[in-house]
């Protein structure tokens, strides 16, 4: 069973947790799970656990998530990269693999950025560099029901945001994660309720600069029925990285950790061990996106490069 050990750190004000679950031996160096909208870094579930199976896992609650404090919406994606360099230092943590899912997938794009010496690799799931025109009206209207304190609306559109696929699609535990995601919508306390608004505005308002380029190797991964950060979306964002992996899961939607949590896991293994991503059952083959033109790229059938 792995040690689990908890630091806190304060950045520019604003105090941060982290939490490492530390592994006896192994594979490779520590995975940093960054979350999005109200994930706590210690509600990872399945995903966290079979990851720790074979790696040191650090999770976190950076400024504007779980037990850290409140950040205001001014305060932009280089404020919270370098609070999680902050917060790694604290933990010990040098030389890490990084995942940044929804919300958390820009502050992981600039801290490879800003901090490429200690970055190994990054994954980003269902990246949110940018809002898709198609949700930015339904992300404002959250922020509008949940000033107005209209709790049962706002939890329903906020996970019919996340979840949002096409009528029919074959979506594995959709229903369970939805019932999941609404309770956690409409039980919301005013603490978190302001966190997700500035987190919600910041979103909106702000989007990551592209320069300079990504170094280390990269993975873009989504449902294959993911209708908030689309498919396309997610290849544009591959397309900004000179060395860089897409692949779309089967049968999952925005939220495939929570969906498919042991082969979400298994995926980011692979890729952070280096093993082929070739063949996989659970996911389309993987396509090479070089750093040209948005949506430029070219099938590998190897994984990593």
């Amino acid at each position: 069973m792995a040690f689990e050990e908890f630091v806190v750190s304060g950045y520019g004000g604003f105090k941060s947790e982290g939490r490492t679950l530390w592994h006896g031996d192994p594979v490779a160096e520590t995975v940093v799970l960054i979350g999005g909208a109200l994930q706590r870094k210690t509600a990872w579930g399945r995903f966290e656990a079979v990851l720790a199976e074979r790696f040191h896992v650090f999770t976190v609650d950076l400024p504007g998530w779980g037990e850290a404090d409140t950040l205001p919406a001014s305060y932009d994606v280089d404020f919270l990269a370098a609070a999680l360099h902050d917060l790694l230092g604290a933990a010990g943590h040098r030389r890490v693999h990084v995942l940044g899912a929804s919300y958390g997938s820009g502050i992981a794009y600039r801290y490879a950025q800003t901090y490429p010496q200690a970055v190994l690799s990054v994954t980003l799931a269902g990246p949110l560099l940018r809002v898709p025109d198609e949700v930015r009206e339904d992300l404002r209207r959250t922020v509008r029901l949940l000033e107005g304190e209209r709790m049962e609306e706002f939890a329903e559109l906020s996970a019919g945001i996340v979840l949002r696929s096409r009528p029919g699609a074959r979506v594995t535990r959709q229903s369970a994660v939805r019932r999941i995601l609404y309770s956690l919508f409409r039980d919301i306390d005013d603490a978190d309720g302001q966190k997700y608004r500035n987190n919600t505005l910041r979103v909106l308002q702000q989007a990551p600069s592209l320069q300079p380029p990504i170094t280390a190797p990269v993975l873009v991964a989504t449902g294959e029925h993911d209708l908030f950060t689309p498919p396309d979306l997610c290849r544009e964002v591959a397309s900004t990285c000179p060395d860089a992996r897409f692949t779309l899961v089967y049968h999952a939607d925005h939220a495939m950790h929570l969906e498919l949590p042991d082969q979400a896991a298994d995926l980011l293994t692979r890729f952070a061990i280096g093993e082929s991503l070739d063949g996989l059952a659970y996911c389309h083959p993987v396509e090479f996106s070089a750093a040209l033109s948005p949506g430029a790229r070219m099938y590998a059938g190897d994984g990593r490069r």
